[in-house]
């Protein structure tokens, strides 16, 4: 099935099926818009911007448009997922609770961190430790059962 590879961080395109290819390229196609549209209409002064440069209606179009991308994705990834060999479904799983535990672990860092300072953490800053969690995660599985 999928083989990982860069020591967890990807994975071989050519080791997929046909099925499988078709399907990482609409998750793939899906996630870019859904992260564009996200980065167009992540707060109410963008969404403001763009909608009074192009239409009124784009302020409640955008937020729904990038939540119908993401639908989508997850759809995908769902599908693909569901194709896969058990390790690598282990490997997925182990990478998203490695991700909720950095998302803990880093964020309560961080959070801590924002009372004695003068920063002030956004959600987005929540979702990178989250990010660098499952980095952690999928490296360390990686070690321990491809190496």
């Amino acid at each position: 099935m999928t083989k990982i590879t860069h020591k967890g961080l990807w994975f071989k395109y050519s080791s997929l099926s046909s099925e499988d290819k078709k399907t990482s390229k609409k998750v793939f196609l899906w996630a870019l818009l859904c992260g564009f549209l996200f980065g167009l209409s992540s707060d109410k002064s963008s969404l403001t911007l763009w909608s009074e440069i192009f239409h009124p209606s784009l302020f409640y179009i955008m937020p729904v448009l990038t939540l119908i991308a993401g639908f989508f994705t997850i759809k995908y990834s769902f599908v693909l997922y569901k194709n896969q060999d058990e390790l690598y479904k282990k490997f997925h799983d182990f990478s998203l609770m490695a991700g909720f535990l950095g998302f803990a672990i880093f964020g309560f860092i961080l959070h801590y961190v924002s009372i004695y300072t003068n920063y002030q953490p956004a959600w987005t800053d929540y979702g990178l430790c989250s990010i660098l969690g499952m980095v952690i995660g999928q490296v360390y599985f990686y070690k321990k059962f491809y190496e």
